[in-house]
């Protein structure tokens, strides 16, 4: 029963940092355009690297428990695809698609394991 916790937890985590990390993606350079007072995107660099980091704990947790390989290999290839799109911002023209796709990979492989998970908690095996 610890484990179903665990991994709910993780998958909460993973889902909200998602779809906070799609948040900051989306607006974050209009807030940068639009206020003199913000600075180059490069001093808030450290919130994607901050989402990365979130996100692999996040992956770790829920794929090491994961009854479905299909869920692990989601959440695996979506944080590489996300890790990747970050690492490489600059020399990917499309990274920020690649941003945006391994976000909501990562939400669709936790929503899926939480799915998974706590249709399995009932069954005893």
């Amino acid at each position: 029963m610890k484990n179903f916790y665990v991994s709910r937890k993780s998958d909460w985590m993973g889902i909200i940092s998602s779809v906070g990390c799609i948040i900051h993606c989306m607006f974050m350079p209009v807030l940068l355009s639009s206020a003199a007072s913000f600075t180059a995107h490069e001093e808030y660099r450290w919130l994607d690297f901050l989402f990365l980091a979130i996100a692999a704990v996040a992956v770790w947790l829920s794929a090491r428990k994961a009854h479905s390989l299909l869920v692990r290999i989601i959440l695996i290839v979506a944080w590489a695809v996300f890790a990747g799109s970050i690492i490489w911002e600059e020399s990917i023209p499309f990274a920020s698609i690649l941003m945006y796709l391994g976000s909501v990979l990562l939400i669709v492989g936790h929503v899926l394991n939480l799915r998974h998970v706590h249709h399995h908690a009932g069954h005893k095996h």
